[in-house]
């Protein structure tokens, strides 16, 4: 089974390749874009777009002028775990705690050698000198 199982019935396969998404709202109906890493020389497309229906809840007449009106449309269902499977899969995984000493360990090594190369260096000034 499928980790993105709400993308992959919307016939999204190629996981590897999506780069970005985006969602706007287009009259009565929201519109996902699903944008792909392609080569340049590629015959894919670089996007996919699907269109969201907005349900609208039963409001009486007198309400619907009311400020909250637009907050009473809701986004289907479908639209939404889409969204949360591609913000799982475009976001970057976040380093774990052996990643980062790694990396801070290599970042002290570096800083070591440049510092002992900047006293050579000054100790050399300091002996031309005399």
């Amino acid at each position: 089974m499928s980790d993105y199982p709400t993308l992959t019935d919307m016939g999204i396969t190629s996981f590897e390749n999506v780069e970005r998404f985006s969602v706007r709202r287009e009259h009565q109906a929201d519109v996902l874009k699903v944008y792909y890493k392609r080569p340049k020389a590629s015959l894919l497309s670089r996007s996919k777009k699907f269109t969201f229906v907005r349900a609208r809840s039963a409001v009486p007449m007198q309400s619907r002028g009311l400020a909250g009106w637009d907050q009473l449309k809701d986004s289907s269902p479908k639209l939404q775990q889409a969204i949360a499977e591609l913000t799982r899969l475009t976001q970057p995984e976040t380093p774990t705690v052996v990643d980062q000493k790694q990396q801070f360990i290599e970042n002290l090594d570096h800083l070591e050698k440049v510092v002992q190369s900047k006293i050579s260096e000054i100790r050399d000034q300091i002996e031309a000198l005399k």
